[in-house]
């Protein structure tokens, strides 16, 4: 059901037969991943990659689930692969023969594209670190900060995502007898894993991050440096040069064919004499 559509609200609230607090609950706007044991049933909620065109993959699509033994409702905003892929094996009678096993393979086929997701998501880790090696840049800086808020937004949900299934795995409740709670503890470990490998991404992005500045302070130090030494060395010369642009009597070589050479080799050695002082300083 698409909890946004005025029909499906409508047929959720009076023909669904799930009480009131159960219809809210699959209507929420904003929802975070948990269990909920209610009178007759079990209401979950769990978060699926956004593989819709246009969007983010890490703009999680939150799903609600009604589990009471008889029925299992399944509400979100948008489009889920899992959930059509699932939708489409039903009609053409090649899915899950028992409400448990839809329900198992609903939780397994969210995990598994997050699975793919967060691959990816190593991988570009792995080529950040090989750009840096090849050379600093923005352009870096801003893939570095994409992917650590990428991480940051994923996180949020499967932490408490793993946290639910590690619940429901303890759950003894008759509607759940047959629910295979050795499959749904292996996917709460999967999370864990997910979640781990999630940290890591991020520790090794914020190391990139910190590199990538570190090269870039550096590399900012060293063209400052240098235009410093530059500086230093015209300073004087600009002096010379300022100084026999003055209109006034007394200049020396004026009346001389040779002055410009003469004022020039002048420069040359005072620049030379900077330049082998500034050496020998090890300034650079």
């Amino acid at each position: 059901m698409n909890w946004d559509d005025a029909d499906d609200r409508a047929w959720l609230e009076t023909e669904s037969g799930v009480d009131e607090l159960v219809a809210d609950s699959l209507l929420a706007e904003d929802t975070r991943p948990r269990v909920v044991e209610h009178d007759n049933g079990l209401l979950l909620i769990v978060r699926g990659v956004n593989l819709n065109a246009g969007k983010r993959p890490e703009d999680m699509i939150s799903l609600r689930l009604w589990f009471d033994g008889e029925q299992l409702i399944s509400t979100s905003r948008y489009p889920l692969r899992t959930v059509d892929e699932l939708a489409r094996r039903l009609e053409e009678g090649t899915g899950p023969a028992t409400l448990a096993e839809l329900l198992m393979e609903l939780i397994e086929g969210l995990a598994e594209r997050t699975d793919e997701l967060i691959e990816s998501i190593e991988e570009e880790v792995d080529e950040l670190e090989a750009a840096l090696l090849d050379g600093a840049d923005r352009e870096l800086r801003d893939r570095i900060g994409q992917i650590r808020r990428t991480i940051i937004v994923i996180r949020r949900y499967l932490a408490p995502q793993r946290d639910a299934l590690a619940r429901l795995s303890t759950i003894n409740r008759p509607l759940l007898a047959d629910l295979d709670r050795g499959r749904i503890r292996e996917q709460a470990d999967a999370l864990t894993r997910l979640v781990e490998d999630l940290d890591m991404a991020r520790e090794r992005g914020g190391m990139i991050h910190e590199q990538l500045l570190t090269r870039l302070s550096d590399q900012l130090n060293t063209r400052m440096y240098l235009l410093s030494i530059v500086a230093a060395i015209f300073l004087p010369l600009g002096f010379i040069t300022g100084l026999f642009g003055i209109n006034v009597g007394g200049m020396p070589w004026v009346e001389t064919d040779m002055g410009f050479w003469w004022v020039m080799l002048l420069i040359l050695a005072i620049g030379a004499g900077l330049g082998v002082w500034l050496r020998g300083r090890r300034w650079f």
